[in-house]
């Protein structure tokens, strides 16, 4: 995991792992060594994922991740150096970047006594539906979608670990990879409940946490909090709403929050660390499109109690528990996701409820110890098959 940007508001597949290498490394389970870059490292660090730093080899390769020819070129050898001739059984690319393509397809060209098996992250819940799609309009999705084919293509992958089932069921369907790779998807996420914990004292603020990209739809999340003090002035009295994240529409859900006069109200920042936000706020709400598991924000903001409003899309129901631990929207438009805003408002007493119920998922059910099977059976499986 040599590409790690900035966590601020997003990054979830780089926290999942790098929590996941620090809860090897204490469990002895297995013999977990994170590969990355040493700005990739300081990061990790900035936002608190590492605490422990055995078991990890930090290569000095840039600030930013390898575009041209001559930095892919360094990146690879450097990849390569570090992981053959170690005794590895797999090495898993966790972030499915087109900077682990050269990599990846040399290494699947050594006969397979002289390499470990190869296995890959999906990570974006738009990549089935796109895959499928006559045509893909956002520029991001486009991108990731063309990164997946790369690795379809070019390499050998022994295993692919996917989020999302549906990416299993599309990537089956269209015969996307080698028979002989194994797919299997995510049973559980997790988070660190002891670091996401509720505050004793907390204050009447919704939070929306994620990448300010067309997949989060933040703009929708704008104006649903537009038609909720429209409509409902008195209900939202005394209650605060913070955004944090960055990315492309940035400057789009500033101008959209002006344009609202939201300025009172609405509060867009970001931060690498939320886990003293989520103590603090009530309510989580979700906007994203397609599907909401395996968000960590989400789950993270349910180990500290929060209760959640999200759209009823894809694997949501995995986490959210209509009128348990929040409410799941089927109208996701700005007055679906208003008026579900205030039905919680107006019910504030469910809120301990709603929040014990979220907190026990993320304490009971999606648990880093459930994770880690459910990995650690996929990585031995794809070792035995390949070998």
């Amino acid at each position: 995991m040599v590409v790690v940007g900035d966590l601020s508001g997003s990054g979830g597949a780089e926290r999942y792992f790098s929590d996941l290498h620090q809860h090897f490394r204490r469990s002895g389970s297995v013999t977990s060594v994170l590969i990355t870059a040493v700005s990739s490292l300081r990061r990790l660090k900035e936002s608190g994922r590492v605490a422990v730093e055995q078991g990890i080899v930090a290569l000095p390769l840039g600030e930013t991740p390898a575009v041209s020819r001559a930095s892919l070129l360094l990146t690879t050898v450097r990849l390569l150096w570090t992981t053959l001739g170690r005794g590895f059984d797999v090495v898993h690319i966790c972030l499915p970047t087109t900077t682990y393509v050269p990599y990846a397809a040399l290494l699947g060209m050594l006969p397979r006594p002289l390499r470990p098996a190869i296995t890959l992250s999906v990570i974006d819940c738009t990549l089935a539906p796109n895959l499928e799609a006559p045509a893909v309009a956002d520029l991001y999705e486009r991108q990731v979608v063309s990164a997946h084919r790369m690795f379809a293509r070019w390499t050998r992958l022994d295993g692919i670990f996917t989020w999302y089932q549906a990416f299993a069921e599309v990537a089956r369907r269209i015969g996307m990879f080698s028979r002989s790779t194994t797919i299997v998807p995510a049973k559980y996420c997790f988070t660190d409940p002891a670091r996401f914990q509720p505050a004793r004292a907390r204050d009447r603020v919704i939070v929306f946490a994620g990448r300010l990209s067309s997949q989060k739809r933040p703009l929708l999340f704008v104006d649903a909090i537009a038609r909720l003090v429209a409509k409902e002035p008195s209900l939202v009295e005394g209650w605060r709403v913070e955004m944090y994240g960055k990315g492309p529409l940035e400057d789009e859900v500033r101008r959209r929050v002006a344009a609202h006069n939201l300025g009172p109200v609405l509060r867009l920042t970001h931060a690498a660390d939320l886990s003293g936000v989520f103590a603090r706020s009530r309510l989580f709400v979700s906007t994203q499109a397609i599907d909401n598991f395996t968000s960590l924000a989400m789950l993270e903001a349910m180990a500290a109690g929060n209760a959640v409003i999200a759209e009823d899309v894809g694997q949501t129901r995995e986490f959210v528990r209509d009128r348990e631990n929040g409410l799941l929207v089927k109208d996701a438009t700005p007055d679906g996701f208003a008026a579900a805003i205030a039905q919680y408002l107006r019910n504030s007493s469910d809120h301990e409820r709603m929040s014990a119920a979220s907190r026990s998922i993320a304490v009971d059910v999606h648990t880093i110890e459930h994770a880690a099977a459910d990995i650690t059976a996929f990585w031995r499986t794809v070792a035995a098959s390949a070998s």
